[in-house]
């Protein structure tokens, strides 16, 4: 095939759009990257501890904070363990505690490791989240009190209140839940409890009781804060 001088130009100017082209779908692809990246910052994690249960089971738990301004939902907390060297031993998820979550709004997280056999090489830890967003909010409104709460003589420690649901729809399977804390403010472990009874009618009031079955815990719990979840 023989090319002309004017073939030529069309072939290198052809190039030069096909390089522009690639470059600019190199940039968006980076860019793309960057924002899932930073995605994570939407969830700000506010309190974590990775904490070892009575059954010698690790747990890294949490509270995180809602960052952005839109309501985020099917919020997962993934968890990453690593060993010497910073090698990657596994990873372990759970789906929060309270979901959807609004704006500025917290929620626990209890992501428990099952590999027992890890426990002896875990030097270091990471979590991110994983969500779908939405610009409608998820309404909520509860008002929790008459919270006491007590140990038994084994040592289990109980947590009870009532919780009203001042809005006009009805509450269905209403949970409760706690996270707990030493006297230093070190978080403990994650409990919940269904309310009694767990569909609330609107302007109802409903009992919980929330059991704290670690009494390795439960001889420790200085302090503790509740959330609420419904569906």
């Amino acid at each position: 095939m023989v090319w002309s001088k004017a073939d030529a130009r069309v072939w290198n100017s052809f190039r030069q759009h096909k390089m522009l082209i690639v470059s600019m779908i190199l940039m968006l692809g980076l860019l793309t990257a960057v924002s899932s990246i930073n995605s994570s910052l939407s969830l700000k994690i506010i309190h974590q501890q990775m904490v070892k249960d009575e059954n010698e089971f690790f747990h890294l738990i949490g509270i995180a904070q809602n960052n952005i301004n839109k309501t985020i939902d099917n919020i997962y907390a993934i968890g990453t363990i690593f060993g010497t060297d910073n090698t990657k031993l596994g990873s372990y998820s759970t789906q929060v505690e309270v979901h959807p979550l609004n704006p500025l709004e917290l929620t626990p997280y209890d992501i428990i490791i099952y590999d027992k056999d890890q426990n002896d090489q875990i030097k270091n830890h990471s979590v991110r989240f994983t969500f779908n967003t939405s610009d409608s909010q998820n309404l909520k409104n509860f008002n929790i009190h008459s919270v006491n709460s007590r140990s038994d003589m084994l040592g289990f420690y109980f947590i009870s209140g009532r919780i009203t649901n001042e809005m006009s729809a009805i509450s269905n399977n209403t949970l409760v839940i706690a996270t707990v804390m030493d006297k230093d403010e070190k978080l403990l472990g994650v409990w919940k409890a269904q309310t009694e009874p767990y569909n609330i009618a609107p302007f109802s009031t409903a009992s919980f009781t929330i059991p704290v079955t670690d009494n390795n815990q439960g001889l420790r719990i200085a302090n503790y804060t509740l959330f609420v979840n419904n569906s």
